[in-house]
């Protein structure tokens, strides 16, 4: 049977009774991060109703036991009995056969976990975009430690609490770097990267001018990409290689820049300049401000005047 990961009836009812602690969609539902808790008995009822299937989606199993458990686990035809720990991810491919069941261990044992699933026509296109051409050939993978995917699905969950305006440059940049991950280390590829080795100085002049002219604006990896004529992917990668800075921390950089030079030479009202630089509610620009500065709007104003 073909089991839909990432369809309501997944994480509503063939997981029950484990507790689903939030769902984030990403990419228009293309990708989900699934995050759960549950006790280890209710995890072992939940196993015995799933057969042996094929997945739907592409799908990394993160494990974040707090101590190490015992599986078994068939996956693409091999068995294994495996112990596994925080950590640890197991990476369950789009159609190839897969079973879990848990071992014998305390059943009152609270653990948690996630899914990370991603629509295998999203990664393809994303390849493509990036000079991956041919068939991609993806390995099916027994739990191995990957702290880079596990920090990925961290900033993700954690991405949700971030009030900024350029929170979604964030978010698209963990996005492609948890696909660039999964490319890299849990696919056989016939075709290298392809593209630039590098932006041009005109690339990096169109790329800080438009976040410049845009800075009051919501801004995006796919509007400024689009600007230098190059995939969100590409772009975000060369342009952290030219400036030593991801796309989502320039843009708040600028801000900030932008936002001191009005509080030293205007009088205008914080919540005028929170405006200006692209932040629709001034708490949210203190905050932010407070942050990277270290102190207040109100007090840079007076210090910077002094």
């Amino acid at each position: 049977m073909t089991l839909d990961y990432g369809s309501a009836v997944f994480g509503r009812d063939l997981l029950a009774p484990p507790s689903l602690l939030g769902c984030i969609g990403l990419r228009n539902g293309q990708v989900k991060q699934l995050n759960f808790r549950a006790r280890l008995f209710d995890l072992q009822r939940s196993a015995d109703a799933v057969p042996l299937h094929r997945p739907k989606q592409h799908v990394v199993c993160l494990h974040h036991f707090d101590r190490p458990m015992k599986l078994e686990r068939n996956l693409d035809g091999r068995h294994r009995r495996e112990t596994t720990a925080k950590g640890d991810i197991a990476f369950l491919p789009a159609d190839a056969p897969t079973l879990l069941r848990p071992g014998k261990d305390d059943p009152q044992r609270v653990i948690s976990y996630s899914y990370l699933v991603i629509e295998p026509s999203y990664l393809a296109e994303l390849a493509l975009s990036n000079g991956i051409s041919g068939p991609l050939d993806f390995i099916p993978t027994f739990a191995t430690p990957d702290p880079l995917l596990h920090e990925i699905a961290d900033a993700l969950t954690s991405a949700l609490r971030v009030r900024d305006p350029a929170a979604s440059l964030f978010t698209e940049s963990l996005l492609n770097t948890a696909c660039a991950r999964i490319l890299h280390a849990y696919a056989q590829v016939r075709y290298r990267l392809s593209g630039p080795p590098r932006l041009t100085d005109y690339q990096l002049r169109r790329a800080i001018d438009y976040i410049h002219d845009h800075i009051a604006q919501t801004l995006d990896l796919g509007s400024i990409s689009q600007a230098v004529g190059l995939s969100a992917f590409h772009f975000a990668r060369l342009f952290k290689a030219a400036t030593g800075d991801s796309p989502f921390r320039f843009v708040t950089r600028t801000r900030m820049q932008r936002a001191k030079e009005l509080l030293r030479k205007t009088r205008l009202p914080i919540s005028e300049i929170a405006e200006r630089v692209g932040y629709r509610k001034p708490s949210h620009f203190s905050a932010r401000f407070r942050a990277i500065s270290r102190c207040s709007p109100d007090a840079y104003r007076k210090s910077a005047r002094g």
